[in-house]
């Protein structure tokens, strides 16, 4: 009978295949139900139950040990979830977080798992959780009618949905392949420790700072709004909770190939291929590659510019660079003037001011206190120096610059947020005088 379940099964209930899809079971059914119906299967029918097998090894405690109940080491699905009698001992972790273990481990093995890993899971969690609220928060006021067509993009945005192309298209191929702990290790460098440290950290000015209407704001959350809807889709299989909680607070509608809204998360199909998001030219992809690596290496003498007191905040210091290879001399020119202002170097460091010097010498390094190199093999060598920046701090976005004091109406803030403040919405008199 149990080698013939898929004659009972697969063969016999409507909506089911045969051969089905996957077999799954532990490692010791190789010899068991894993053989026992390939051997019935093809003496009746010629050919595997299964297309193919998936085997994993078993559950072990943190120490590696077997779990036992003498032992007292086995660890409860349902605790796990609902928590035990002493929360503080034995919280409440949800299912999300158990579904989100398991994707953390290759199975094919024997795995762990101990009160010290859960928590860490739901540190995991918690970031992802983080993560999606900064995405929600900043499209509360988002229309997708105004999402900004990919050519209009500034190069720092088409970059970034080039990575989440590929970072999505690597999470189906594991999805495929049913390797869970790689969706797990991409949700965890991408959408954790990737977003957060880069994107979103260089997004917060054009978000917090920049006119709610105006051009990078929207560019910025065509990109965020992109994020969204793509990674709701990636982690809904292993997160159904935090997925469909994500979705029950959307802010905006998201519309279906049919013309329907779609309601619940799993009414989304897996994203398409996004051919004009891949199109991105490979010198750039690699040229802003290396200036994420130069931007380490700039954080670095920041941070010590911060610990002499040189600097408080980043925004209070000016970069000097100098390069000797012409290539990257004129790339680094191009972006320390760039028009597009969110490509702009100074916007991807979070300083006031870059400039790039054309030789170093005792006049131009003169005032420069702290300095280092970035070396890679595309760019050659980078000298970094940092100093005070110049001009005087708007008291509205942090940015020194040299024409705040320049307008009557407003003589602390710089001519960027002069003209965000001159287009917002004034309140009446009466509403005025209320507040």
């Amino acid at each position: 009978m149990f080698g013939s379940s898929w004659a009972a099964v697969s063969a016999k209930r409507d909506g089911l295949n045969f051969p089905a899809d996957v077999y799954l079971e532990g490692s010791d059914q190789h010899r068991g139900w894993f053989q026992s119906s390939l051997l019935t299967s093809i003496a009746t029918t010629g050919k595997a139950p299964y297309s193919s097998v998936i085997t994993h090894g078993f559950v072990l405690d943190k120490d590696g040990l077997k779990m036992s109940k003498s032992v007292g080491n086995v660890m409860d699905p349902e605790k796990v979830i609902l928590g035990g009698k002493d929360s503080r001992k034995e919280p409440p972790y949800g299912a999300d977080v158990l579904r989100l273990w398991v994707s953390s481990v290759d199975y094919t093995g024997d795995v762990l798992i101990g009160s010290e890993i859960l928590r860490q899971m739901s540190d995991m969690y918690r970031k992802l959780r983080g993560t999606m609220r900064f995405l929600l928060a900043n499209l509360h006021d988002w229309n997708p009618e105004n999402s900004v067509p990919y050519s209009d993009l500034p190069k720092i945005d088409q970059y970034a949905l080039f990575q989440l192309e590929n970072v999505v298209a690597s999470m189906k191929d594991s999805y495929d392949k049913y390797q869970f702990y790689k969706i797990y290790q991409t949700l965890q460098r991408f959408a954790i420790v990737g977003l957060s440290n880069f994107y979103f950290d260089v997004a917060k000015d054009r978000l917090y700072v920049g006119g709610r209407v105006s051009y990078t704001r929207k560019s910025c959350q065509t990109v965020l709004a992109a994020h969204l809807l793509y990674l709701v889709r990636a982690i809904a299989p292993i997160m159904p909770h935090l997925a469909e909680d994500i979705w029950q607070n959307l802010p905006f509608e998201h519309t279906l190939e049919d013309g329907s809204v779609a309601k619940f998360a799993f009414e989304l199909k897996w994203p398409d291929k996004n051919e004009e998001w891949c199109s991105v030219q490979k010198d750039d992809v690699d040229f802003l590659s290396v200036i994420l690596e130069l931007r380490s290496e700039v954080n670095k003498i920041l941070e010590s510019a911060r610990t002499g007191k040189l600097i408080g905040a980043s925004l209070d210091a000016k970069v000097y660079l100098h390069a000797e290879n012409p290539d990257t001399v004129s790339k680094l020119k191009e972006l320390a003037s760039a028009t597009n202002d969110a490509d702009a170097l100074h916007r991807l460091f979070i300083t006031s001011q870059v400039e790039i010097l054309p030789s170093l010498s005792e006049e131009t390094t003169s005032g420069v206190s702290y300095a280092g190199k970035f070396s890679g093999p595309r760019t050659g060598e980078i000298w970094i120096g940092v100093t005070r920046a110049d001009g005087v701090k708007c008291e509205r976005c942090w940015v020194y610059t040299k024409d705040v004091g320049s307008f009557v109406d407003h003589p602390t803030l710089c001519s960027r947020c002069h003209g965000v403040i001159d287009l917002q919405p004034q309140a009446s008199p009466a509403a005025a005088a209320v507040a």
